[in-house]
């Protein structure tokens, strides 16, 4: 039987739930364009503090997004839309970073932007947004070591396999309860995300 927890909560965790990995879940070939994801979506049911995600078409068949989060906070990423099988995803990665000022520029040239992976159900007026579920690929990794290569970082997984591999992986889990949660539903706002 599912939990459901808080409202609060699940917005907490789906903010921080997530699963990077070093290579791109995408190929070229696996990228599209949908003319209704451009604009600015709000999520439902969170009216005090909402996630906005803004998406921006730009020229490489690819979108911007802007995302604010319930504290006000944001960060910026290069997103593509892409399907694999039935399904429709979003590889993320972060386009602009903000680093300590006092902090040492051997330290920031470490930084490696990650990959994250969303799960998308899109239409004219409705978005839904899931992430992949952490705490479920560390445990399903700690008994299946050798499916996707992997390392645990401050104890959390950060995938290193392929895309070819990574894409098997995910396909291959997509079932209830397996690698990605419920989603954030959302409700566009008022425009339309081209730029003007």
């Amino acid at each position: 039987m599912k939990k459901i927890l808080p409202l609060i909560a699940v917005t907490a965790v789906f903010i921080a739930a997530c699963v990077p990995s070093v290579n791109p879940f995408y190929t070229d070939k696996d990228v599209i364009t949908d003319s209704h994801l451009p604009g600015t979506w709000q999520e439902d049911g969170n009216k005090d503090k909402p996630n906005v995600w803004k998406f921006e078409t730009t020229t490489n068949n690819a979108y911007s997004l802007t995302l604010t989060d319930g504290e006000g906070k944001t960060g910026k990423f290069e997103s593509h839309l892409f399907k694999m099988g039935e399904a429709t995803f979003l590889d993320l990665t972060p386009s602009e970073c903000d680093f300590s000022t006092n902090q040492a520029a051997l330290a920031s040239s470490a930084m490696i932007p990650g990959h994250l992976l969303l799960r998308v159900r899109l239409s004219a007026d409705k978005l839904n947004l899931a992430v992949c579920n952490p705490d479920w690929v560390k445990k399903y990794l700690a008994e299946h070591d050798a499916e996707v290569a992997h390392r645990i970082t401050d104890g959390s997984v950060v995938l290193t396999d392929t895309t070819s591999a990574l894409q098997k992986f995910v396909l291959k889990h997509m079932g209830q309860d397996e690698l990605f949660n419920e989603g954030m539903d959302c409700s566009r706002r008022g425009d339309t995300g081209n730029g003007k």
